[in-house]
Protein backbone atom coordinates (compact mmCIF):
# COMPACT_ATOMS: atom_id res chain seq x y z
CA UNK A 1 0.00 0.00 0.00
CA UNK A 2 1.91 3.25 -0.99
CA UNK A 3 0.53 6.73 -0.14
CA UNK A 4 1.13 9.83 -1.79
CA UNK A 5 1.01 12.78 0.92
CA UNK A 6 1.45 16.40 -0.28
CA UNK A 7 3.27 17.28 2.95
CA UNK A 8 4.41 21.08 1.72
CA UNK A 9 2.91 21.89 5.59
CA UNK A 10 5.01 19.35 7.25
CA UNK A 11 7.31 21.71 9.29
CA UNK A 12 6.72 23.54 12.34
CA UNK A 13 4.53 23.50 15.67
CA UNK A 14 1.15 24.00 14.40
CA UNK A 15 -2.13 21.86 15.08
CA UNK A 16 -2.10 20.72 11.46
CA UNK A 17 1.49 20.26 11.09
CA UNK A 18 1.87 18.05 14.18
CA UNK A 19 -0.94 15.89 13.11
CA UNK A 20 1.32 15.30 9.77
CA UNK A 21 3.97 14.27 11.43
CA UNK A 22 2.21 12.18 13.97
CA UNK A 23 -0.52 10.75 11.54
CA UNK A 24 2.54 9.33 9.36
CA UNK A 25 5.13 8.21 11.72
CA UNK A 26 2.27 6.14 13.65
CA UNK A 27 0.78 4.49 9.70
CA UNK A 28 4.62 3.56 9.26
CA UNK A 29 4.73 2.46 13.31
CA UNK A 30 1.28 0.26 12.52
CA UNK A 31 1.08 -0.30 9.11
CA UNK A 32 3.75 -2.93 7.65
CA UNK A 33 2.59 -2.79 4.52
CA UNK A 34 2.38 0.54 4.39
CA UNK A 35 5.02 2.77 1.73
CA UNK A 36 4.85 6.78 1.20
CA UNK A 37 5.89 9.37 -0.81
CA UNK A 38 6.41 12.36 1.09
CA UNK A 39 5.88 15.59 -1.47
CA UNK A 40 7.64 18.86 -0.09
CA UNK A 41 9.02 22.45 -1.26
CA UNK A 42 12.69 22.08 -2.47
CA UNK A 43 15.40 22.47 0.08
CA UNK A 44 13.00 21.48 2.70
CA UNK A 45 14.06 17.50 2.43
CA UNK A 46 16.44 17.50 5.36
CA UNK A 47 14.39 19.47 7.48
CA UNK A 48 11.77 17.10 6.93
CA UNK A 49 14.00 13.84 7.22
CA UNK A 50 14.75 14.95 11.24
CA UNK A 51 10.73 14.17 12.18
CA UNK A 52 10.99 10.11 10.36
CA UNK A 53 13.05 7.18 10.85
CA UNK A 54 13.80 6.99 6.85
CA UNK A 55 13.83 3.98 5.38
CA UNK A 56 12.67 2.19 2.29
CA UNK A 57 9.48 2.79 2.84
CA UNK A 58 10.08 6.90 2.82
CA UNK A 59 10.39 8.59 -0.12
CA UNK A 60 11.25 12.46 0.56
CA UNK A 61 10.59 14.65 -3.27
CA UNK A 62 11.56 17.91 -2.26
CA UNK A 63 10.80 18.45 -5.63
CA UNK A 64 8.44 21.55 -5.24
CA UNK A 65 8.79 25.12 -6.09
CA UNK A 66 8.55 27.89 -3.08
CA UNK A 67 6.46 30.03 -4.82
CA UNK A 68 6.94 32.51 -1.90
CA UNK A 69 10.77 32.98 -2.75
CA UNK A 70 10.16 33.85 -6.32
CA UNK A 71 7.89 36.74 -5.99
CA UNK A 72 3.90 37.02 -6.75
CA UNK A 73 4.39 38.00 -10.88
CA UNK A 74 5.62 34.17 -11.19
CA UNK A 75 3.32 32.64 -8.46
CA UNK A 76 0.41 31.44 -10.99
CA UNK A 77 3.17 29.77 -13.17
CA UNK A 78 4.86 28.22 -10.15
CA UNK A 79 1.31 27.05 -8.55
CA UNK A 80 1.20 24.84 -12.14
CA UNK A 81 4.57 23.81 -11.69
CA UNK A 82 3.62 22.47 -8.19
CA UNK A 83 0.89 20.98 -9.39
CA UNK A 84 2.30 19.33 -12.37
CA UNK A 85 4.97 17.93 -10.15
CA UNK A 86 2.77 16.62 -7.16
CA UNK A 87 0.52 14.63 -9.69
CA UNK A 88 3.51 13.16 -11.29
CA UNK A 89 4.91 12.13 -7.71
CA UNK A 90 1.57 10.45 -6.90
CA UNK A 91 0.91 8.36 -10.23
CA UNK A 92 2.32 5.80 -8.51
CA UNK A 93 0.63 5.75 -5.16
CA UNK A 94 -2.33 3.61 -4.42
CA UNK A 95 -4.08 6.84 -2.62
CA UNK A 96 -3.52 10.70 -2.50
CA UNK A 97 -3.57 11.79 1.16
CA UNK A 98 -4.27 15.49 0.90
CA UNK A 99 -3.61 16.24 5.20
CA UNK A 100 -5.32 20.03 4.47
CA UNK A 101 -7.31 21.06 2.02
CA UNK A 102 -4.53 23.10 -0.09
CA UNK A 103 -3.75 22.40 -3.30
CA UNK A 104 -5.44 19.53 -5.34
CA UNK A 105 -3.61 17.06 -6.49
CA UNK A 106 -4.46 16.15 -10.30
CA UNK A 107 -5.00 12.49 -9.90
CA UNK A 108 -6.45 9.52 -11.22
CA UNK A 109 -5.83 7.83 -8.05
CA UNK A 110 -8.40 8.15 -5.13
CA UNK A 111 -8.12 10.95 -2.91
CA UNK A 112 -8.77 11.55 0.87
CA UNK A 113 -8.78 15.20 2.21
CA UNK A 114 -8.47 15.70 6.10
CA UNK A 115 -10.70 18.52 6.78
CA UNK A 116 -9.68 19.90 10.20
CA UNK A 117 -12.75 22.57 10.60
CA UNK A 118 -14.66 24.99 8.67
CA UNK A 119 -14.27 28.00 11.20
CA UNK A 120 -13.49 30.69 7.92
CA UNK A 121 -16.99 30.36 7.03
CA UNK A 122 -18.19 30.82 10.52
CA UNK A 123 -19.03 34.64 11.09
CA UNK A 124 -17.94 36.41 14.10
CA UNK A 125 -15.12 34.13 14.34
CA UNK A 126 -12.22 37.42 13.31
CA UNK A 127 -11.05 35.65 10.53
CA UNK A 128 -9.44 37.21 7.70
CA UNK A 129 -11.99 38.64 4.85
CA UNK A 130 -10.08 37.42 2.04
CA UNK A 131 -9.67 33.63 3.51
CA UNK A 132 -13.45 33.59 4.67
CA UNK A 133 -14.12 34.51 0.76
CA UNK A 134 -11.76 31.87 -0.80
CA UNK A 135 -12.33 29.02 1.64
CA UNK A 136 -16.02 27.64 0.99
CA UNK A 137 -14.90 27.57 -2.91
CA UNK A 138 -11.68 25.98 -2.15
CA UNK A 139 -13.10 23.36 0.55
CA UNK A 140 -16.17 22.66 -2.37
CA UNK A 141 -13.40 22.32 -5.07
CA UNK A 142 -11.25 19.41 -2.70
CA UNK A 143 -15.28 17.97 -2.20
CA UNK A 144 -15.50 17.60 -5.65
CA UNK A 145 -12.22 16.30 -6.19
CA UNK A 146 -11.94 14.11 -3.05
CA UNK A 147 -12.94 10.21 -2.90
CA UNK A 148 -13.39 10.28 0.73
CA UNK A 149 -12.96 12.65 3.62
CA UNK A 150 -11.12 12.55 7.37
CA UNK A 151 -11.61 14.87 10.13
CA UNK A 152 -10.91 14.49 13.53
CA UNK A 153 -14.10 15.08 15.30
CA UNK A 154 -17.62 14.11 14.93
CA UNK A 155 -18.92 18.07 15.58
CA UNK A 156 -16.60 18.83 11.98
CA UNK A 157 -18.03 16.05 10.30
CA UNK A 158 -21.48 17.76 10.68
CA UNK A 159 -20.61 20.78 10.07
CA UNK A 160 -19.29 19.83 6.56
CA UNK A 161 -22.84 17.76 6.31
CA UNK A 162 -24.42 21.04 7.42
CA UNK A 163 -21.84 23.57 4.77
CA UNK A 164 -22.29 21.08 1.91
CA UNK A 165 -25.63 19.30 1.82
CA UNK A 166 -25.12 18.08 -1.56
CA UNK A 167 -21.80 16.24 -0.16
CA UNK A 168 -22.37 12.28 -0.65
CA UNK A 169 -18.77 11.41 0.05
CA UNK A 170 -17.77 9.21 2.85
CA UNK A 171 -16.52 10.77 6.16
CA UNK A 172 -14.42 9.15 8.95
CA UNK A 173 -13.63 10.64 12.63
CA UNK A 174 -10.21 10.41 13.26
CA UNK A 175 -9.50 11.73 16.56
CA UNK A 176 -6.11 13.35 17.45
CA UNK A 177 -3.83 12.54 20.52
CA UNK A 178 -1.25 13.81 22.39
CA UNK A 179 2.41 13.09 21.45
CA UNK A 180 4.02 10.87 23.91
CA UNK A 181 6.45 12.74 25.40
CA UNK A 182 3.56 14.83 26.78
CA UNK A 183 3.90 13.27 30.18
CA UNK A 184 3.48 14.80 33.99
CA UNK A 185 7.07 16.57 34.76
CA UNK A 186 7.83 18.59 37.73
CA UNK A 187 9.36 21.60 36.66
CA UNK A 188 12.94 22.55 37.16
CA UNK A 189 14.62 25.34 39.31
CA UNK A 190 16.08 26.52 36.25
CA UNK A 191 13.06 26.20 34.23
CA UNK A 192 10.85 28.30 37.21
CA UNK A 193 13.81 30.84 37.02
CA UNK A 194 13.74 31.08 33.58
CA UNK A 195 10.11 31.87 33.31
CA UNK A 196 9.61 33.60 36.46
CA UNK A 197 6.80 31.36 37.49
CA UNK A 198 7.02 31.44 41.22
CA UNK A 199 3.52 31.50 41.94
CA UNK A 200 0.24 29.36 41.59
CA UNK A 201 -1.04 29.92 38.18
CA UNK A 202 -3.86 29.33 35.48
CA UNK A 203 -2.05 28.80 31.77
CA UNK A 204 -3.75 29.82 28.20
CA UNK A 205 -1.44 27.81 25.65
CA UNK A 206 -2.72 29.02 21.85
CA UNK A 207 -1.86 31.22 19.26
CA UNK A 208 -2.96 34.97 18.74
CA UNK A 209 -6.73 34.27 16.87
CA UNK A 210 -9.77 36.16 18.22
CA UNK A 211 -11.43 32.79 18.23
CA UNK A 212 -9.29 31.80 21.12
CA UNK A 213 -11.16 34.23 23.08
CA UNK A 214 -8.35 36.02 24.94
CA UNK A 215 -10.30 39.19 26.14
CA UNK A 216 -12.76 37.30 27.89
CA UNK A 217 -10.45 35.35 29.11
CA UNK A 218 -8.45 38.25 30.55
CA UNK A 219 -11.50 40.44 31.47
CA UNK A 220 -11.98 37.05 33.37
CA UNK A 221 -8.98 37.12 35.34
CA UNK A 222 -9.49 40.70 35.87
CA UNK A 223 -12.52 40.39 37.96
CA UNK A 224 -10.91 38.39 40.24
CA UNK A 225 -10.42 39.55 43.93
CA UNK A 226 -7.16 41.85 44.46
CA UNK A 227 -5.86 39.11 46.91
CA UNK A 228 -6.04 36.13 45.07
CA UNK A 229 -4.51 38.26 41.79
CA UNK A 230 -1.42 39.41 44.15
CA UNK A 231 -0.94 36.04 44.72
CA UNK A 232 -1.32 34.45 41.33
CA UNK A 233 -0.93 34.74 37.92
CA UNK A 234 -2.92 34.20 34.57
CA UNK A 235 0.11 32.90 32.02
CA UNK A 236 -0.26 33.47 28.39
CA UNK A 237 2.07 31.18 26.35
CA UNK A 238 2.12 32.06 23.02
CA UNK A 239 2.36 31.44 19.19
CA UNK A 240 1.69 32.95 16.17
CA UNK A 241 5.23 34.93 15.40
CA UNK A 242 6.54 38.46 17.07
CA UNK A 243 4.93 40.60 15.35
CA UNK A 244 1.07 39.34 15.93
CA UNK A 245 2.12 39.26 19.47
CA UNK A 246 3.69 42.60 19.24
CA UNK A 247 -0.22 43.81 18.22
CA UNK A 248 -1.78 41.77 20.55
CA UNK A 249 -0.06 43.57 23.75
CA UNK A 250 -0.69 46.96 22.15
CA UNK A 251 -4.68 46.33 21.84
CA UNK A 252 -4.82 44.79 25.01
CA UNK A 253 -2.38 47.17 27.17
CA UNK A 254 -5.08 48.31 29.59
CA UNK A 255 -5.75 44.63 30.72
CA UNK A 256 -2.60 43.78 30.28
CA UNK A 257 -1.43 46.39 32.68
CA UNK A 258 -2.57 43.79 35.49
CA UNK A 259 0.97 42.77 36.51
CA UNK A 260 -0.76 39.32 37.44
CA UNK A 261 -1.31 38.60 33.65
CA UNK A 262 1.84 37.92 31.80
CA UNK A 263 2.82 36.79 28.19
CA UNK A 264 5.26 34.64 27.47
CA UNK A 265 6.18 33.35 24.27
CA UNK A 266 9.42 30.99 22.08
CA UNK A 267 8.97 28.47 24.64
CA UNK A 268 9.90 24.70 23.21
CA UNK A 269 7.90 21.59 23.94
CA UNK A 270 10.42 20.39 26.77
CA UNK A 271 9.54 23.93 28.76
CA UNK A 272 6.29 23.98 27.86
CA UNK A 273 5.20 19.84 29.28
CA UNK A 274 6.81 20.96 32.30
CA UNK A 275 4.91 24.55 32.37
CA UNK A 276 1.65 22.76 31.83
CA UNK A 277 2.80 19.81 34.56
CA UNK A 278 2.47 22.56 37.05
CA UNK A 279 -0.29 24.36 36.22
CA UNK A 280 -3.45 24.91 38.42
CA UNK A 281 -5.30 24.82 35.15
CA UNK A 282 -4.97 25.42 31.30
CA UNK A 283 -8.15 27.86 30.47
CA UNK A 284 -8.59 27.20 26.99
CA UNK A 285 -12.51 28.68 26.90
CA UNK A 286 -12.08 28.92 23.05
CA UNK A 287 -15.24 30.30 20.30
CA UNK A 288 -14.84 27.18 18.39
CA UNK A 289 -12.10 24.23 17.78
CA UNK A 290 -12.06 21.30 15.12
CA UNK A 291 -10.73 19.37 17.77
CA UNK A 292 -8.70 21.14 20.78
CA UNK A 293 -5.03 19.50 21.29
CA UNK A 294 -4.10 21.52 23.75
CA UNK A 295 -6.99 19.60 25.88
CA UNK A 296 -5.69 16.38 25.50
CA UNK A 297 -2.31 17.84 25.74
CA UNK A 298 -2.93 19.33 28.97
CA UNK A 299 -4.71 16.62 30.30
CA UNK A 300 -1.63 14.30 29.44
CA UNK A 301 0.74 16.53 31.87
CA UNK A 302 -2.00 16.09 34.54
CA UNK A 303 -3.09 19.74 34.21
CA UNK A 304 -7.04 20.11 34.80
CA UNK A 305 -8.57 21.84 32.07
CA UNK A 306 -11.48 24.60 31.76
CA UNK A 307 -12.85 24.53 28.75
CA UNK A 308 -15.93 25.31 26.32
CA UNK A 309 -18.75 23.52 26.82
CA UNK A 310 -19.35 24.24 22.49
CA UNK A 311 -17.87 22.96 19.20
CA UNK A 312 -15.69 19.81 19.65
CA UNK A 313 -14.51 20.04 23.21
CA UNK A 314 -16.76 18.34 24.87
CA UNK A 315 -15.70 14.97 22.34
CA UNK A 316 -12.23 15.39 23.88
CA UNK A 317 -12.96 16.15 27.40
CA UNK A 318 -15.46 14.13 27.92
CA UNK A 319 -16.37 14.15 32.01
CA UNK A 320 -12.82 14.79 32.91
CA UNK A 321 -12.64 18.51 31.67
CA UNK A 322 -14.40 21.73 33.06
CA UNK A 323 -16.80 23.26 31.24
CA UNK A 324 -17.95 27.09 30.64
CA UNK A 325 -20.20 28.74 28.13
CA UNK A 326 -17.09 30.83 26.66
CA UNK A 327 -19.24 33.92 26.27
CA UNK A 328 -19.86 34.41 29.66
CA UNK A 329 -17.39 36.10 31.47
CA UNK A 330 -18.44 35.37 35.06
CA UNK A 331 -18.76 31.11 34.64
CA UNK A 332 -14.69 31.61 33.48
CA UNK A 333 -13.61 33.83 36.23
CA UNK A 334 -15.31 31.48 38.72
CA UNK A 335 -14.08 28.27 37.43
CA UNK A 336 -10.66 30.14 37.59
CA UNK A 337 -11.29 30.83 40.93
CA UNK A 338 -12.09 27.34 41.80
CA UNK A 339 -8.81 26.36 40.33
CA UNK A 340 -6.95 28.90 42.30
CA UNK A 341 -8.16 27.94 45.95
CA UNK A 342 -9.57 24.55 45.64
CA UNK A 343 -6.60 21.83 46.27
CA UNK A 344 -9.04 18.33 46.23
CA UNK A 345 -10.75 19.85 43.06
CA UNK A 346 -7.80 20.44 40.90
CA UNK A 347 -6.66 17.02 42.10
CA UNK A 348 -9.68 15.33 41.20
CA UNK A 349 -9.52 16.62 37.54
CA UNK A 350 -5.50 16.48 37.54
CA UNK A 351 -6.45 12.39 38.08
CA UNK A 352 -10.12 12.66 36.19
CA UNK A 353 -7.62 14.02 32.86
CA UNK A 354 -4.61 11.59 32.95
CA UNK A 355 -7.60 8.40 32.44
CA UNK A 356 -8.90 10.46 30.00
CA UNK A 357 -6.39 11.49 27.92
CA UNK A 358 -4.79 7.39 27.73
CA UNK A 359 -8.25 6.89 25.86
CA UNK A 360 -6.63 8.85 22.33
CA UNK A 361 -3.61 7.89 20.55
CA UNK A 362 -2.12 8.03 17.44
CA UNK A 363 -1.53 4.23 16.80
CA UNK A 364 -5.50 4.34 17.20
CA UNK A 365 -6.06 7.43 14.53
CA UNK A 366 -3.64 5.82 12.36
CA UNK A 367 -5.49 2.36 11.77
CA UNK A 368 -8.57 4.47 11.65
CA UNK A 369 -7.39 5.95 8.59
CA UNK A 370 -5.21 3.10 7.11
CA UNK A 371 -8.42 1.38 7.05
CA UNK A 372 -9.94 4.20 5.17
CA UNK A 373 -6.78 3.71 2.75
CA UNK A 374 -8.06 0.32 2.14
CA UNK A 375 -11.75 0.81 1.83
CA UNK A 376 -10.69 3.16 -1.44
CA UNK A 377 -7.75 0.60 -2.60
CA UNK A 378 -10.83 -1.80 -2.42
Amino acid sequence: MNIAFDASTILGRSGIERYSRELINALLRTQADLTCTLVVNEHDGCAVQQYFDLDRRVLVDDCLPNERRLGAPLRPLMRLVRQRKLSFAAQKADVVHLLSPGKIIPSKRPILTTIHDLFPMYPNMGIDGYLARRFPGRVRRHLAASSAIVCPSAYVAGTINEYFPACRLPITVTPLAASDEFVPTPMQDDMRNTYGLHRPYVLFVGRVDPRKNLHRMMYAWSTLPVSVRRNAEFVLMMAGGDEAVTRFRQENSSVLSDPSIRIITDVPTRAMIQILSSARALAFATLGEGFGLPVLEAMRCGCPVITSSTTSLPEVGGEAALYVDPTNVEQIADMMMQCIVDDDLVQQRREAGLARSQMFTWDATARATADVYRNLIG
